[in-house]
């Protein structure tokens, strides 16, 4: 299950207004808040019953990165990304980049708890975001479907 704190809809502001605290804290990075607002992609807190399998997937685009901070972390879980596996510890950070084909296997015992932060990726200059942004989105409209 996923529990949205800083994204782009009514319901991410409620669930925020549950975790105070975490999303101040969100908030005072801009390359994380920008990366919201301008609909790259966003922070929330991911539990994994045990027994889950995230098929292999691909974030939309290499212009963010991913941290998963380790909250609850039993063992038996793993995430590979770009054919390197890894496992959370408590309190500590995995940062990858989730254009690359990812996915996450939980055979542990019980849940697994994460908070995924998303934010521009460090080599894109801040004054570019906000055009980067309006270019993809000028793409998918004009894109057939």
């Amino acid at each position: 299950s996923e529990i949205v704190v800083l994204g782009d809809t009514a319901k991410s502001e409620a669930n925020g207004a549950h975790f105070p605290e975490t999303l101040s804290l969100l908030r005072r990075y801009p390359e994380v808040l920008q990366c919201s607002e301008l609909l790259l992609g966003e922070s929330l807190f991911s539990r994994l019953a045990p027994g889950t399998k995230l098929r292999p997937h691909c974030g939309p685009s290499n212009m963010r990165l991913t941290c998963h901070l380790g909250l609850e972390i039993p063992e038996g879980c793993e995430i590979t990304c770009g054919g390197e596996s890894r496992t959370w510890e408590v309190g500590k950070c995995i940062v990858f980049d989730d254009s690359y084909e990812h996915e996450v296997s939980h055979m542990g015992t019980e849940p697994r708890a994460v908070l995924l932060v998303n934010f521009w990726h460090p080599d894109i200059a801040r004054e570019r975001w906000p055009r980067l942004m309006r270019e993809i989105n000028g793409k998918k409209e004009g894109a057939k479907t």
